[in-house]
C-alpha cells in the first residue's frame, strides 16, 4: 500500500509538472530591410587586396540610389559597374549579397557582390567587382553623404 501511494504521488506530480508547462514557440529574429537610398561617396579603394585609396582621386565620384530604383552616377574616371544612369536592384532587401546595375539603353545588367556593415554608427556599402578583366578585383567602400 505504501508503494502504491508513493507511485501514485510521483505520477500525480509528474502529470502536474508536464501539464502546467506552457509551450513557447521559438521566434526567430527578423533581419531588417537595408536602406541604400541616398547619395554615396567613395571612402576606400582596394585593387587586388591592396589599398590604393591614396592614389585614386575620387572627389567627384557620387553614386545616388533613388527610391524608384533608378540610379545616377557621377564619376571621376574610375572603374565602376556602370558609366551612366539607369536602374538598380538588390537580390534580397533584408539579406543582401548582390546589387545589379542596368544602364539606360543597355540590354544587360552588371552585378557585383555587396555587403552592408555598420561602422561608427553609419551604414556602409562595400561593392566588390571585376571591371572586364577578371585579373583585377576592385573593392569599394562607400558611405552616405549627409
Amino acid at each position: 500500500m505504501k508503494h502504491f501511494f508513493i507511485n501514485s504521488l510521483i505520477v500525480g506530480i509528474s502529470a502536474l509538472i508536464f501539464t502546467s508547462c506552457k509551450i513557447e514557440k521559438d521566434l526567430l529574429p527578423t533581419e531588417p530591410v537595408k536602406n541604400f537610398v541616398g547619395t554615396w561617396k567613395l571612402t576606400k579603394v582596394l585593387r587586388n587586396d591592396e589599398d590604393i585609396t591614396a592614389y585614386v582621386d575620387s572627389t567627384g565620384f557620387r553614386f545616388t540610389l533613388n527610391r524608384d530604383n533608378s540610379f545616377l552616377i557621377q564619376k571621376n574616371n574610375i572603374p565602376f559597374l556602370a558609366n551612366a544612369s539607369g536602374t538598380w536592384l538588390l537580390d534580397d532587401p533584408a539579406y543582401v549579397f548582390h546589387i545589379s546595375l542596368k544602364e539606360n539603353d543597355m540590354p544587360t545588367s552588371f552585378s557585383a557582390d555587396l555587403s552592408a556593415p555598420v561602422q561608427n554608427g553609419k551604414r556602409n556599402m562595400i561593392i566588390s567587382f571585376s571591371p572586364g578583366c577578371i585579373a583585377n578585383k576592385y573593392v569599394y567602400t562607400l558611405e552616405t553623404i549627409q
